[in-house]
């Protein structure tokens, strides 16, 4: 049992890398302006690209760890650096939203604001990232084809595509007002959303 969870929370983080990588480089600027306007750290272009660049490093560096035998030192140090990242994240969007500076994320190539979901999924990454770490020795391998790594593969593809879109699923924006009915009849919104 602790194989497939250690092996199922270590995919998890290491395909949500993968992820946000991929969409960090769709839309490079967008990590960087969300930086730049939430105006905390320094040279946001130069953290973004450190950022992206950790992701994709932590990533490619753990999946071939998972490949090729004799690589546990190195996906121990790869899930280390993948719970301090992903930490970084969570601590870094908790204090926006303390400041109120809620504007972008900045985590994916479509506009989202920083929300209590957006460091939930950060949380819940470096939390997983910590039960692979602790659980370590009995993740399953890449290279080991059968019926085990399926479930684990499965499972964490799944996990990945449901933490990435949590943030965009549980994010109501602000809307006008729906018409509302009156005498039955529906009052619509012209352009300036005056009543017409």
């Amino acid at each position: 049992m602790s194989g497939l969870l250690s092996s199922v929370a270590t995919y998890t983080v290491l395909f949500t890398l993968l992820v946000s990588t991929a969409e960090h480089l769709s839309r490079p600027a967008a990590l960087a302006e969300a930086l730049a306007a939430h105006r905390v750290l320094p040279a946001p272009v130069t953290v973004a690209v450190l950022a992206i660049a950790s992701e994709g490093l932590l990533a490619g560096a753990g999946l071939a760890a998972l490949l090729y035998d004799g690589g546990e030192g190195l996906l121990i140090a790869v899930l280390v650096g993948s719970g301090a990242l992903l930490g970084l994240y969570a601590g870094y969007g908790r204090h926006l939203m303390s400041t109120g500076r809620t504007g972008s994320c900045g985590c994916s190539r479509v506009e989202l604001p920083m929300t209590g979901w957006v460091v939930a999924r950060a949380s819940i990454l470096a939390g997983l990232a910590l039960v692979a770490l602790a659980l370590s020795g009995s993740i399953i391998p890449l290279n080991r084809a059968d019926a085990a790594l399926a479930v684990v593969l499965l499972a964490s593809a799944t996990f990945t595509a449901l933490l990435w879109h949590l943030p965009a699923a549980m994010y109501e924006p602000a809307t006008a007002t729906a018409a509302r009915p009156t005498n039955g009849r529906s009052v619509g919104m012209t352009e300036g959303g005056i009543p017409g």
